[in-house]
């Protein structure tokens, strides 16, 4: 065999290896999101076969939602192309070229029009979608000209002192005036911390949007489940505006959520898993159905805080949230040798996880089986944390 033969079919071989290597993990990952689609499926019809009806009923605002966003972000594209409202290349996003950051306001504004076609604003969701607004505001002006730590915390905290003046708190602790006291702190710290855990895991193509899909889906289903019926319309309407958002937003975006989105987002989520009565008797279970759904974004959170205080690159609040670095959950896994979007996949898959835990610690009659589903995941995050050290390890 002569050698230019055999160097042509050895550059053959590399290509078709490294296609397949680097597309591996996605496709492996797959599989679990099948899965999940199955089990959803099977969970509908032996569980909720009686909730049919309003299955279709909320398929419909979704439906209006996703269609809106289809609409509406092509315009958010062009106007932000216009002013050049757009992410440059490189930093903790992976991309080539400028990008528009004004899809959130597509997101955001599709939400709106939803909302207040199918349902008379009762005090609750008004006041929601008037924090909503100033979260989105702030965000908005982020996106265009970069704002001080301190004012955007401002802006969180009024949107956050906003809901919890009309009872969107957390509820499982005792009426008395050290628990309300813990109630405010927890409350804040609760609303604050899923905004911007939000709003720092949206470093990847789709990665924010499609948890917040998954995160509402579970919200969805238990809410289903225990007949919360203003919650249905929140989440169904997220879920249709999120998966239209993600025909855009999915590797290669062509347009992105911006502070504005991945905030709202974050914020929405936060108000729902205060919102949900998840449990009148048992206060652990109260609190692990909205920690496992949206556990992912904790574990990112707490990891990146230990992280970065240990290293020293943050020393106190505003540090925290000035600080833009290559170290979360999304990051690890691509210094691992994922390609972007499996490692995005895999953040689903695990996401899909601890949603299935969720519902059935909504099934459990006493604390037991909260305690062994917590300490499950409490596992299965260190094992990953492992390997995130083992990748960073490599990179360097």
């Amino acid at each position: 065999m002569s050698s230019t033969l055999f160097d042509k079919r050895l550059k053959g071989d590399l290509f078709y290896y490294k296609l397949f290597s680097g597309y591996l993990p996605f496709f492996a990952y797959i599989l679990p999101l099948v899965l999940f689609i199955l089990i959803l499926k099977f969970y509908i019809k032996t569980r909720y076969h009686h909730f049919v009806p309003y299955l279709y009923e909320y398929f419909f605002p979704a439906l209006f939602a996703f269609v809106l966003v289809l609409i509406l972000i092509p315009l958010c594209i062009k106007i932000a192309r216009y002013f050049n409202i757009q992410d440059s290349s490189g930093g903790a996003k992976h991309h080539l070229i400028p990008t528009p950051l004004l899809g959130g306001i597509g997101v955001f504004a599709a939400f709106l029009i939803v909302a207040l076609f199918y349902q008379p604003w009762g005090t609750q969701l008004t006041a929601i979608i008037i924090a909503a607004s100033i979260i989105v505001g702030i965000g908005t002006i982020d996106d265009i000209k970069p704002l001080s730590s301190g004012i955007r915390l401002l802006g969180q905290l009024l949107a956050a002192g906003i809901v919890m003046s009309v009872g969107v708190k957390v509820s499982f602790l005792p009426h008395v005036w050290w628990g309300e006291c813990l109630t405010v702190l927890i409350t804040l710290i609760w609303i604050l911390g899923i905004v911007n855990a939000t709003n720092f895991v949206d470093g990847a193509d789709g990665l924010a949007t499609g948890f917040a899909v998954i995160a509402n889906i579970f919200f969805f289903l238990i809410s289903l489940h225990l007949d919360q019926f203003s919650m249905l319309l929140i989440s169904s309407i997220l879920i249709g505006a999120g998966l239209g958002f993600l025909l855009f937003n999915f590797k290669p975006a062509k347009v992105y959520l911006g502070d504005a989105g991945s905030t709202f987002l974050g914020f929405m989520l936060a108000c729902l898993s205060l919102l949900g009565d998840w449990s009148k008797w048992n206060p652990m279970i109260a609190a692990g159905i909205p920690i496992m759904i949206l556990s992912v974004l904790i574990f990112d959170m707490i990891y990146i805080t230990v992280s970065r205080i240990k290293n020293g690159k943050v020393h106190n609040f505003k540090d925290w949230l000035d600080y833009r670095g290559t170290d979360h959950f999304h990051h690890r896994l691509m210094h691992l040798g994922f390609k972007e979007d499996a490692a995005v996949v895999f953040i689903y898959s695990t996401s899909i996880v601890m949603g299935l835990s969720a519902l059935v610690i909504e099934y459990a009659r006493t604390s037991f089986p909260v305690v062994v589903l917590v300490i499950q995941a409490i596992m299965i995050f260190i094992n990953i944390t492992i390997l995130m050290l083992i990748g960073r390890r490599k990179s360097k």
